[in-house]
């Protein structure tokens, strides 16, 4: 068996968490870590990266990246990793250890990764991915104020982005495979008003008019003709008048790295623990009695 190989996808201005993934990656003993950093082109960058073997892909960036990468990593794990670790997605060290693990097959990726669903948006022209949800706004500008239709992986209460407007009135855990749909409207018009924070610091009253469950397989046509589309919340492509779309959800999306499940492994089997030199331990452990 050759030298492990991992790659990673990152803005250049997170240099520093590169290093950390880099660090980490080789302490788990990848032998090469390929790197690409320029803004575009990351579906090229990640099929070089398969290509050579990769056994696993990081990649740090925003939705169009990871997006990309979702589209050209095939079935190499892929763990998105945000710019700054929260209680979802944790520091670059700990996710470097994790996926250098699943990169030198240390632990068995049937355990510690899940094929998510995806949205696939197909006109006459184009075909698109989505990883979290799709929007169909009545302008030509899309705007979040104008949305008519929405339809998501998933939706939880504790979400942020438009996923969190279903996962206040019909969540969706990602545990399942079927997804949400909503259909919306002006506020003053719609039965139901959600507060929800579509973006970091914007809490906005959406009109929600129903929802149903989104099944797999299930093509579902959109009413956007004369408007515009937007995937995982950034705006993407304008339909012209008379032109027609659908969307449908499907379970060929990436085999993502749950970091939570490859640690907990790690330490069962345990795989990070150092060992001492024989002899090194006493014949006996050593007890202290507490002073009188």
């Amino acid at each position: 068996m050759g030298e492990a190989v991992a790659g990673i996808v990152a803005n250049p201005a997170s240099e520093r968490d590169i290093r950390c993934l880099r660090s980490a990656l080789r302490a788990a003993g990848v032998g090469r870590v390929m790197v690409w950093t320029e803004a575009g082109k990351t579906t090229g960058a990640v099929r070089r990266m398969v290509d050579a073997g990769a056994g696993v892909i990081i990649c740090m960036g925003g939705d169009g990246t990871v997006r990309a990468a979702a589209a050209a990593c095939g079935d190499v794990p892929l763990l998105p990793l945000p710019a700054e670790s929260t209680e979802a997605f944790p520091e670059p060290t700990v996710a470097g250890l994790a996926a250098g693990l699943v990169a030198t097959h240390q632990v068995d990726t049937d355990l510690v990764t899940t094929r998510v669903t995806i949205l696939e948006v197909v006109t006459k022209a184009r075909r698109e991915i989505a990883l979290t949800d799709v929007s169909v706004s009545a302008n030509q500008r899309w705007d979040p104020t104008s949305l008519t239709e929405l339809y998501c992986t998933f939706a939880v209460p504790d979400g942020i982005g438009l996923s969190s407007i279903p996962g206040r009135l019909c969540p969706s855990p990602k545990s399942t495979v079927d997804g949400v749909a909503v259909s919306l409207g002006p506020v003053e018009e719609t039965p139901f008003v959600v507060q929800a924070p579509i973006a970091p610091g914007v809490v906005q009253p959406v009109g929600v008019r129903g929802w149903s469950v989104l099944h797999l397989g299930v093509r579902v046509d959109l009413a956007a003709a004369g408007g515009s589309i937007a995937l995982d919340g950034e705006p993407h492509f304008v339909l012209k008048p008379g032109e027609s779309a659908f969307v449908e959800l499907k379970p060929e999306g990436p085999w993502c790295v749950d970091v939570r499940a490859v640690m907990a492994e790690a330490a069962r089997k345990g795989l990070l623990l150092g060992r001492k030199p024989m002899g090194t331990f006493p014949a006996s452990p050593r007890v202290i009695a507490p002073s009188a």
